[in-house]
């Protein structure tokens, strides 16, 4: 086995991301199981495509003016996801119809919407770095900003813990104890899209939503209260992403890919749990 790859500060900084990305992951993501809206996640994290696309596109068309800077693709992403998901966040409490195929044009929309720009953007990066993620070539700046943003959702969401648990286990009798539901259902859907847009170049957007879920899926099989059930969803999110990037090191394969993989594992066993 070939250790000393671990050696570089390239992989330090992927196992370093990869631990701090596990926070908003198993926090967030348990929030989404209980809720049952994977679905709307996965719609909030195809209109982040869109955003990106977006971002770049406006650097282009302004490349030769002083406007450029003011389009950086991250920043235009997480407003583009953000408004994106505070919409399907409207359209899931007011829309008492169709309201699958509302969400589903949204989803389709924000992808559609991403490819399109990024074909016409000359120069753009991959659309395969967006897709599936590419926590190997990841900055030290990407460390710092990762960390930056993972405190604001941890922080926000030990603030909130107790309101967020009771609008996703039951919103109805929440809202009877005077709790404002509808405004937590957004909160949430919030730091959904700030937890997709942090880690889109780690894992990709294609791969989020099995981070978002799998982890906190199989915490739930071994725990029956809120707070064990994050808690086990954050440690089983961080160990899926070590044990990725060490089997996609020994094994030469795409690191998100193994980390979901790994993550999938983690599932699979805890459903022979009774």
């Amino acid at each position: 086995m070939n250790y000393e790859v671990f050696q570089y500060p390239f992989m330090q900084r992927a196992f370093l991301i990869g631990t701090v990305a596990a926070v908003p992951f198993g926090l967030i993501g348990t929030f989404i199981v209980v809720r049952r809206i994977g679905y709307l996640a996965g719609a909030v994290a195809h209109c982040a495509f869109g955003g990106i696309g977006i971002g770049l596109y406006l650097q282009y068309l302004f490349a030769a003016t002083v406007f450029a800077p003011l389009f950086p693709p991250s920043a235009v992403s997480f407003v583009v996801t953000v408004l994106a998901a505070m919409l399907i966040g409207a359209i899931r409490i007011k829309a008492k119809e169709r309201e699958d195929t509302i969400i589903g044009a949204v989803w389709v929309i924000g992808m559609a919407l991403g490819l399109i720009l990024l074909d016409k953007t000359p120069g753009s990066t991959s659309i395969s770095s967006y897709l599936f993620g590419d926590i190997i070539l990841l900055t030290q700046s990407d460390v710092y900003l990762t960390a930056a943003l993972s405190a604001v959702v941890l922080a926000v969401t030990a603030v909130f813990f107790q309101r967020l648990g009771a609008v996703c286990f039951d919103a109805e009798f929440a809202q009877l104890r005077g709790v404002p539901t509808t405004w937590y259902f957004q909160l949430l859907l919030v730091l959904t899209a700030i937890t997709v847009v942090l880690f889109v170049r780690v894992i990709g957007i294609l791969l989020l939503i099995a981070m978002l879920t799998l982890p906190a899926a199989a915490a739930c099989r071994f725990a029956n209260r809120l707070f064990p059930t994050a808690c086990l969803a954050v440690l089983f999110a961080m160990v899926s992403s070590w044990l990725g990037l060490f089997l996609s090191v020994q094994f030469s394969v795409p690191a998100g890919s193994a980390i979901v993989l790994t993550a999938a594992v983690f599932y699979t066993v805890s459903l022979l749990r009774k």
